[in-house]
């Protein structure tokens, strides 16, 4: 029975929150950036061969018919002059990089995914042969992993019927390695048509092994109306494969349910700002207690933590932090624990550490804002994250403390309330004169109020 929308956005932004998740790409996923899909990269290939593309078509064997009709040299041009294109614009990969995957998982030739995350500065690994394998970092890079090739090595591709049943002994440490992430990671199948044997085969493969034991992995796909054996496709993943299915009438709306599935992620991280530079006990002793109250209640009320290491308060957050995951058994803190320092060098450095500010923030659904000391002649950082949260439209929270920045910025939001609805009745609790496990519980209550929103 394939999900419901909403049950699916609960189901899987569950899963990127608190298991590891992988990203497969099929064709699909690179047609919005002007790429072929399966068939329109084949079909002048039918032409040619004077027979036509449909919905059984095995575009292994197609391909394998051209290859011995007019050689595999001019196979691999006439794929070459398809796929190798300049453009890489995807709204879906922007996306899915959203999501936060950190192994990519594809079928197609082309260079759509790297070209994206290049873009933004992000490093990657490509993977499209065995040798590649030993220079997988995980956890440091996204790791982009192409089983049929990739179009700088068209030699390497895997095109045809004799490319396939080839693979396991040219592709045999790749076919492991997909197959062990299939295991360990929950996939999100995009753009995919579940046609292609390379994958078919090794879930399968699981499925005979492990039997109810396989684990369950999400897919969404467009409605084929006019197809008589549909319903029986879809209910065959679902069944023999353990997908779990989200059905679309078109490919368009992908990116809008998956910004709504990024939108729930972010619902769940919250930024907590907040720096001070006195040693008076008072503060020292109040910043204590209020991180241990607040880092437990967020994170035992399934909250996700993010935080630049502001002075003195950032450390006693982080301390807190990993106290409440060592007891809970956490082994992934950076799942709860999501630390980014903002630093900058020489005369860009006021730029620099704004853009890592706004690329953080950005990343949270919710901030809060506490302490935060008022400098003459400098701007504060607590205050430049409070304009940076409010630009990006996220849940302010302020907590006011005497002859702080908070304090200003508790009085900015009071003064104009009627913009915060989510503060009205509650924003005199959000105060220092408040009992901190009370004040712990007004702010868990605001954020599970705008989860939906």
């Amino acid at each position: 029975m394939p999900m419901e929308k909403e049950h699916f956005l609960e189901q899987f932004s569950k899963q990127a929150l608190d298991e590891r998740i992988s990203l497969f790409l099929g064709a699909g996923g690179s047609c919005d950036a002007g790429y072929p899909t399966w068939s329109s990269l084949f079909e002048p290939l039918a032409k040619e061969l004077k027979t036509t593309i449909d919905s059984s078509t095995d575009y292994y064997l197609l391909a394998q018919y051209y290859a011995n009709t007019f050689g595999r040299t001019e196979l691999r041009k006439k794929i070459n002059n398809y796929i190798n294109r300049n453009k890489f614009e995807s709204p879906l990969l922007n996306e899915l990089m959203e999501v936060g995957f950190t192994n990519i998982w594809t079928t197609n030739f082309d260079n759509t995914i790297e070209l994206n995350y290049q873009k933004k500065n992000i490093l990657i690994n490509k993977v499209f042969q065995d040798a590649d394998l030993s220079n997988v970092e995980l956890n440091k890079r996204i790791n982009i992993f192409k089983l049929n090739g990739d179009i700088t090595n068209l030699e390497g591709i895997i095109a045809t019927q004799s490319d396939y049943e080839k693979y396991i002994d040219t592709h045999h440490i790749m076919s492991m390695f997909f197959k062990r992430e299939l295991i360990s990671s929950t996939f999100l199948f995009i753009g995919y048509s579940f046609t292609d044997h390379l994958v078919l085969d090794c879930l399968s493969e699981l499925a005979r092994y492990l039997g109810e034991s396989t684990n369950c992995h999400y897919t969404i796909i467009k409605r084929e109306p006019k197809n008589q054996y549909f319903d029986y496709f879809i209910d065959d993943l679902e069944k023999r494969y353990n997908l779990r299915v989200l059905l679309v009438n078109e490919y368009e709306e992908v990116p809008e349910i998956l910004a709504e599935l990024n939108q729930k992620i972010r619902n769940r991280r919250v930024f907590i700002s907040g720096a001070f530079g006195s040693y008076e006990a008072d503060i020292e002793q109040y910043s204590h207690d209020l991180a241990k109250s607040l880092t437990f209640s967020l994170l035992g009320n399934n909250y996700r933590i993010v935080n630049g290491i502001g002075r003195r308060f950032g450390t006693h957050l982080i301390g807190y932090a990993n106290e409440y995951l060592a007891k809970e058994g956490v082994k992934d803190i950076e799942k709860y624990l999501i630390v980014r320092p903002f630093v900058g060098k020489g005369e860009n450095a006021a730029t620099e550490k704004r853009y890592l500010r706004e690329e953080v923030i950005n990343k949270c659904g919710s901030a809060i804002f506490v302490f935060g000391d008022r400098i003459p002649n400098t701007k504060s950082g607590v205050m430049e994250e409070f304009d940076i949260a409010c630009k990006q439209h996220k849940t302010i929270i302020p907590i006011a403390y005497p002859n702080m920045i908070s304090d200003d910025i508790w009085k900015k939001v009071n003064e104009n309330i009627t913009s915060y609805p989510y503060l009205e009745g509650l924003i005199n609790k959000l105060s220092s004169n408040e009992s901190i496990d009370e004040l712990s519980k007004t702010i868990i209550h605001i954020l599970d109020s705008v989860q939906d929103i």
